[in-house]
């Protein structure tokens, strides 16, 4: 009994039932629209956190999973009523008399029907698939080393240039410096040792967020080391 219930039920939802389709017709488009409209608003009450938020303020997690699990079996119920839902109909040719099952609803309200719940499984594994990590800025540990250059001119300033921005930092020799590159600008940024004597060493263009050992500068008077951290 229970296996001949659940497979009229399947035929049902899959269209390969022989009962009889409704006579039932929706000759208004508006009226149409109201069952597309309900059909979406019920979508959108599941999944929505804000949705429910709007109904029912200042909910917490577990209440608003508890309602929306309400709703669902609500719409599910709503739903499958529409799509299974029979009639049994007496029809009459001459004086032969016969019963005959035919779906309640419409073939057009059916398909809406069938429609909500294809759009909230699609919706559900769309929530599913885990989103993309945002690009995370790139944070540097900087090492330099310089031969004691002859003369009055000392190593001043560490500097990064991203984009319009640039950063100093002091610098003492072999001691790291914290760095922080946005993420915005990862695929180009410079970093240059500044010296007193308004002189710089220039290590050239970086990308990425990798560490990089012995980098030289142009001048060749200083190697920079880079880690990520």
């Amino acid at each position: 009994m229970i296996m001949a219930l659940l497979s009229e039920w399947g035929r049902d939802w899959l269209d390969l039932s022989d009962i009889k389709p409704s006579n039932r017709q929706i000759d208004d488009p508006i009226t149409l629209l109201q069952r597309v409209f309900a059909a979406l608003a019920g979508i959108i009450a599941i999944l929505s956190s804000p949705a429910i938020s709007v109904l029912v303020p200042n909910l917490n997690t577990n209440t608003a999973i508890v309602l929306r699990v309400i709703i669902a079996l609500v719409t599910l119920a709503a739903v499958n009523y529409v799509v299974t839902a029979k009639d049994v109909v007496e029809t009459t040719s001459g004086f032969r008399s016969e019963t005959l099952r035919t779906y309640r609803f419409s073939r057009t309200e059916r398909l809406i029907a069938r429609g909500v719940v294809g759009a909230a499984l699609l919706l559900l594994i769309l929530n599913l698939i885990p989103a993309a990590e945002p690009p995370r800025n790139c944070n540097l540990m900087a090492t330099v080393n310089w031969q004691t250059p002859d003369g009055v001119a000392r190593p001043l300033f560490l500097s990064l240039t991203a984009g319009d921005r640039t950063d100093r930092f002091s610098v003492e020799k072999g001691k790291p410096v914290a760095m922080q590159v946005p993420s915005a600008h990862l695929s180009a940024y410079s970093i240059v040792l500044e010296w007193s004597d308004n002189s710089r060493s220039d290590f050239g263009a970086f990308a990425g967020c990798s560490a990089i050992a012995d980098r030289r500068s142009g001048d060749g008077r200083v190697e920079l080391d880079l880690a990520a951290r």
